[in-house]
């Protein structure tokens, strides 16, 4: 099993600025004492008109106080708009949405096998999106298929691409991917809990989220993640217009450094950055 197989495999199960600002980080791998914790950041932007919106980094598999948490902030925003390719939360399990159930059954699947594998609670059972101020602000299936079509694009071409942008990344910190990865793998399979040593190597491969991203969006971009949050970006325009002041866009972190470009493109100005802890990794004693 070689390193810089696992963040792309977890990417692709999630779907799966401006020249002044530098980048932010939306999610980081934090060493402390007595724990480690992989951390997602809630990211504050203004526009001119006085407009607030929050990127707010999700991770899909996380612990159960990370979700809590971010339902009680839900509570503050006009509007939350949330990622979800196919139907709307509320209209899902009607009758003309089962065929969008069927095509992104696996996605559902890979999610649930990892949350077991880790320990963790998924995004879905975790997060209230019956809630009102709840907005779906994503492509229905027939939209990502056509376009998809479109770019020819395709689950195999994105891993190659995820896979080759981490390799590029692993170098530049000077790591081989090879013998990093046995090692890692060594150090799980020998710990008293194996769980939390898999989800520390896990965290630490998504220390890298941003330069993969990065890579896998070179080019003309992705239907992934470009197209998608041009989506996104779209319905937060429609919300604004209909007197919407104060918004939270809640999709995955991979999501957001492309994002902000966008709302700095805008006009939005970053004003706070805040980090939420989604996974705690205590050190054995």
């Amino acid at each position: 099993m070689k390193r810089f197989f696992l963040l792309p495999a977890l990417l692709a199960s999630a779907a799966l600025a401006a020249a002044e600002e530098p980048k932010t980080n939306f999610i980081r791998f934090v060493e402390e004492e007595k724990s480690d914790s992989l951390q997602t950041a809630v990211v504050s932007y203004e526009s001119p008109q006085k407009v607030k919106v929050d990127l707010v980094g999700a991770i899909h598999i996380a612990d159960k106080a990370y979700f809590d948490g971010l339902n009680t902030r839900f509570k503050g925003y006009d509007a939350v708009l949330y990622e979800l390719v196919g139907p709307s939360m509320e209209d899902r399990g009607k009758a003309d949405t089962t065929k969008d159930a069927q095509n992104l059954a696996w996605v559902g699947q890979m999610q649930a096998m990892m949350k077991d594998a880790l320990k963790l609670h998924g995004q879905l059972e975790g997060i209230d999106y019956q809630a009102k101020n709840f907005v779906h602000a994503d492509m229905n299936m027939r939209q990502f298929t056509q376009t998809q079509e479109t770019k020819k694009e395709s689950f195999l071409t994105l891993y190659l691409k995820a896979v080759q942008a981490q390799k590029s990344a692993n170098a530049k910190k000077g790591l081989d991917s090879d013998t990093a990865g046995l090692v890692m793998l060594l150090k799980v399979f020998t710990a008293k809990d194996s769980s939390t040593g898999l989800k520390r190597m896990m965290a630490q491969e998504f220390d890298s989220v941003e330069d993969i991203m990065a890579g896998v969006e070179s080019g003309d971009g992705t239907v992934l993640v470009g197209e998608r949050n041009r989506v996104a970006l779209e319905v937060m325009d429609k919300q604004i217009a209909a007197g919407k002041k104060r918004l939270a866009i809640f999709y995955g972190a991979a999501h957001l450094a492309d994002m902000e470009e966008r709302l700095l493109k805008k006009g939005f100005k970053r004003t706070k950055v805040e980090w939420l802890k989604a996974w705690d990794l205590p050190h054995e004693e």
